[in-house]
């Protein structure tokens, strides 16, 4: 870590993703915890965010294709904070401990280190939203919704869709109805 950068408290982190985990162990809890854990979690998978963006430019290979995908993964969950109900921010608790714990390991696991290349580029695809029906870039200030990705994975992966539905593909993608967002 290079001087200027800011101090990751590993164990502290373990601890947050740690008690997210048990959030649905728990079974019913205390909305104003879950919201307090939240927080926590948010903080620390911003601040991994940057030093995980670092560490990556520095990585080659499987490693910087697995960096990327996390940083994209996290900047989607981050951009959508998982609606207001108790069950829905309990499993955005959930999804944030999962984040963090990885960020957390890439951050400590990076693998052979070279010297920073493409920082921009990996910045911009991160960032870069595209959507899940047509493929193609949502511009900045395009309403967009989030909706569940074509794809063999599960219908568990998130991302984003045009608001105005894109293709023929969008009208068939489950959307969640309440979440037209204005970025």
């Amino acid at each position: 870590m290079s001087s200027g950068r800011p101090l990751i408290d590993a164990a502290a982190i373990r601890q947050a993703y740690t008690a997210g985990f048990q959030v649905w162990v728990g079974g019913e809890e205390e909305h104003e915890s879950v919201l307090g854990l939240r927080d926590r979690l948010e903080k620390h998978v911003t601040l991994l965010l940057s030093e995980v963006e670092y560490v990556t430019a520095r990585t080659q290979g499987e490693w910087r294709r697995m960096g990327v995908h996390i940083l994209i993964r996290a900047h989607h969950v981050m951009n959508y904070n998982g609606g207001t109900s108790p069950q829905a921010q309990a499993a955005y608790v959930q999804d944030l401990a999962a984040l963090s714990r990885s960020l957390l390991a890439l951050y400590e696991h990076a693998g052979p280190l070279g010297v920073p290349v493409d920082v921009d580029e990996i910045a911009a695809a991160v960032r870069r939203r595209v959507c899940a029906a047509c493929s193609k870039e949502i511009r900045e200030g395009e309403p967009l919704t989030r909706g569940v990705f074509a794809s063999d994975s599960s219908g568990g992966v998130y991302g984003w869709l045009h608001s105005q539905g894109c293709s023929p593909a969008a009208e068939s993608l489950e959307t969640d109805s309440t979440s037209t967002l204005h970025p």
